[in-house]
């Protein structure tokens, strides 16, 4: 009997592993994506899916060989470009995705307008309106709509849910499939996140609270930050409770918390985001696995003042020696529901390739904040056995992860 089936026999949890993870990004794919961030490159750019120029950002990181203004959804072909990056899994397979509502085209946005007319009719509407139906279908636009497809595509039997949290969405899948591959609920499991938020309605919504950046450069903890940049793609990992040869990543702790503060604002204090960091870290131990330091941490690193300012803070008082820090957001912008799962590939990568990633945009650190590590410019050799990936999100909702390298 495998160390797996024993643990799932005596109803102790059992160990998950990371087998593999994948991308679709505004680089390309996940090889093409990490030799982008170790470049410390980025691929925030103009907008030219639709007209800027009223927006308060122009700018975004836009995955362009989805632009054809016929696609309704570009979260599933991103879904799909990703999936084509994951092995075959082996026994009951689960499927955990970050995701939120899809939208319709901006062509079909326009034709659903010119069908409401001025003064709107509904008789009218209904009429020149009913065509469009199919366009904004549940299965195009629907939170859960990539789940079941990556479901369907895989003949997945076990669990399938889709977490809608805003930033902590894709994290918290992991989370929730991790739990799931521990229980015995399933034997392996597709996780992650997307974000396909690059649109009209997220520009001046996000502009209106002021979160975006003026400037339109992602600088996280940089002195000179004033906002984020949407991002967009997808990031998928494949676990198992079955342990790899060799080298393993283990999914170690996982930590979430909810700040009950604001909308949209974090707890200033960090509370939150500090039990999410110390939950993870409990956990790994309770398994028995020695953390006395995070080698590597992918902050969630928005580039916004203040949660920047929340997360270092938080950093500091979690009290672990930290070796390296920093945050994808500068080279690919910030995927809302997929950043998570971006980060929690980046972390993974680092430990495998040993390698420290740098923070894209970082230019003067701002020592106002705790003193943290932090790598800029290109990615550096670093030797790692533990990595932290945080997500914290809009409503207070906190994710926290920890890896683990085993020999």
């Amino acid at each position: 009997m495998t160390g797996a089936a024993a643990g799932a026999a005596n109803g102790a949890p059992r160990a998950v592993w990371l087998r593999a993870w994948s991308a679709c990004s505004p680089a390309g794919d996940w090889p093409q994506t990490w030799a982008l961030i170790l470049s410390g490159g980025t691929r925030i750019a103009p907008v030219r899916r639709f007209d800027t120029g009223r927006f308060p950002c122009a700018v975004a990181a836009t995955v362009d060989r989805f632009d054809d203004p016929d696609v309704e959804d570009r979260r599933l072909p991103m879904v799909a470009d990703a999936l084509a990056g994951l092995p075959a899994h082996s026994g009951r397979l689960g499927v955990f995705l970050g995701a939120e509502s899809g939208r319709g085209s901006m062509q079909t946005l326009r034709l659903l307008a010119q069908a409401a007319g001025r003064p709107f009719s509904a008789e009218r509407f209904f009429v020149e309106a009913a065509p469009l139906r199919d366009r904004l279908s549940p299965s195009r636009i629907s939170p859960a709509a990539p789940a079941a497809w990556i479901a369907a595509q895989r003949q997945a039997t076990g669990p399938v849910e889709t977490l809608s949290l805003a930033c902590a969405s894709g994290l918290s899948a992991v989370i929730e499939a991790a739990r799931a591959v521990a229980a015995g609920e399933c034997d392996s499991a597709i996780c992650g996140g997307v974000g396909a938020d690059v649109d009209p309605l997220m520009l001046a919504g996000f502009g209106k609270l002021s979160a975006l950046s003026a400037r339109g450069i992602s600088r996280p903890f940089d002195a000179h930050r004033d906002g984020f940049v949407i991002g967009e793609g997808a990031a998928l990992l494949l676990i198992s409770a079955e342990r790899p040869a060799g080298m393993a990543i283990r999914i170690a702790g996982c930590g979430r918390s909810l700040d009950a503060h604001h909308l949209t604002m974090p707890d200033p204090a960090g509370i939150g985001a500090l039990a999410a960091m110390r939950a993870a870290v409990g956990e790994a131990r309770a398994a028995g696995l020695a953390v006395d330091r995070l080698d590597v941490v992918q902050a969630h690193g928005t580039s916004t003042p203040l949660n920047d300012a929340v997360e270092a803070r938080a950093l500091a008082a979690l009290g672990l020696p930290v070796g390296a820090i920093s945050s994808v957001k500068g080279a690919l912008g910030h995927w809302i529901a997929g950043a998570g799962a971006l980060g929690l590939c980046c972390a993974a990568q680092s430990l495998l390739s040993q390698t420290a990633p740098p923070t894209a945009g970082l230019a003067t650190v701002d020592h106002a904040l705790p003193d943290l590590p932090h790598v800029t410019g290109i990615g550096r050799p670093h030797p790692a056995q533990t990595a932290l990936c945080n997500a914290f999100a809009f409503g207070g909702a906190n994710a926290s992860v920890l890896l683990y390298r085993e020999a």
